[in-house]
């Protein structure tokens, strides 16, 4: 039984090898590459997607569906409902956006009816996933893209939203 999980494990190893080897993170030798390098400090989001993202430009479509077929070509399932629903939320993002722009807590709570709680905590992660690609960007050498990812972040950081404790 044991050998079993062992083979199984190797063999998706080995498969993810395959992708990573495929997308460019790294070389035919396994040494990591530039794209491996950023891909390595993204673990909020698909770090396969946003790095093609980083690397070869804005279209989420093509790239999402690109991701998808490499790890499908290399034996690797992804459950797609799954996925897009476990990471994908838009009915936040105007939201998100009303608070990075300078609304009030009170004005984007008036906005939708999900919990209070649930809004500070997609705001804290993509605060996180921000800080991640701006490290990201910084280790592949992109200054702009850096600035960019910290002055999205600094539009978030202020408020209840941030608060050490709502207990004060």
């Amino acid at each position: 039984m044991a050998l079993a999980w062992l083979q199984k494990f190797r063999d998706e190893l080995k498969n993810r090898s395959r992708v990573s080897k495929k997308l460019g993170h790294i070389d035919a030798n396994g040494l990591v590459q530039l794209k491996g390098r950023a891909a390595c400090l993204i673990d909020t989001g698909d770090e396969l997607l946003v790095t093609e993202l980083m690397f070869n430009g804005q279209n989420l479509l093509n790239h999402y569906n690109n991701c998808k077929i490499i790890q499908h070509e290399c034996k690797l399932e992804v459950n797609v409902d799954e996925y897009v629903e476990s990471t994908v939320r838009p009915y936040l993002m105007d939201v998100i956006y009303c608070w990075s722009k300078g609304a009030t807590f009170a004005e984007v709570i008036q906005m939708t009816d999900i919990f209070e709680g649930s809004i500070i905590r997609s705001a804290r992660r993509l605060d996180e996933f921000l800080n991640q690609l701006r490290a990201a960007a910084n280790a592949v050498g992109e200054v702009n893209l850096e600035s960019k990812f910290a002055a999205a972040s600094e539009s978030l950081r202020r408020g209840i939203m941030f608060a050490n404790s709502l207990y004060l």
